[in-house]
């Protein structure tokens, strides 16, 4: 079998289990470099499954199949850790190939492959990555709002005790400084007529 019918085999498969024709790119670009078959969520344009195509089924040829899968794993790591990804070779029966998990060389059957359960897969990973990225956010806000009070609170004791003399001019700096702590968490911060807004930033 050549590497273009086994291709075929896996694209034909995916297609009769309801993938979605736009959902499946071939020579994909993962990171910096190109994956034999790459299937995206159509709304997003996340990958979600990740396949490389060996026409042999060997050692070597599983070995470099891990680390193909490892380089691509790595550079969707940060935006779906749940990106799975499978290693193809050549089968004489119906499909007429085979998927290998990388992880545990385990051989999956071919009803594994439904295209509606990936992409809920994919949605849940990514909303659970987001909860735990605002939970970081929060903790970090908690941090950096109680080390400006301290510091505040310090240059008042100063101020108090005529170590430093609070200026119009050292006001308006702290005042700058406080906003510029806190601008990564909010959107928009408004005091009086003055208003600083993040350009581009993701919701």
């Amino acid at each position: 079998m050549t590497d273009k019918d086994l291709l075929q085999h896996l694209l034909d498969y995916l297609a009769q289990q309801g993938y979605p024709e736009d959902s499946v790119l071939v020579n994909f670009m993962v990171g910096s470099k190109r994956a034999d078959v790459v299937v995206a969520d159509t709304e997003t344009h996340a990958p979600l499954q990740i396949f490389v195509l060996k026409k042999q089924k060997s050692e070597r040829a599983v070995e470099d199949g891990k680390k193909q899968i490892k380089k691509f794993l790595s550079e969707t790591d940060t935006t779906n850790p749940d990106v799975s990804a499978y290693l193809i070779f050549p089968s004489e029966k119906e499909p007429y190939f085979t998927a290998v998990n990388p992880e545990n060389g385990t051989m999956l059957p071919a009803t594994f492959f439904n295209y509606q359960n990936l992409v809920q897969k994919s949605k849940n990973a990514s909303a659970s990555m987001l909860q735990g990225n605002k939970k970081r956010a929060v903790g970090n806000l908690k941090w950096a709002t109680v080390m400006l009070m301290v510091v505040i609170c310090a240059v008042l004791l100063l101020d108090l005790f005529n170590v430093i003399e609070i200026t119009g001019y050292r006001l308006y700096l702290i005042l700058m400084i406080v906003i510029l702590v806190l601008l990564p968490y909010y959107e928009t911060i408004k005091i009086a007529n003055f208003e600083l807004t993040q350009k581009n930033k993701k919701k």
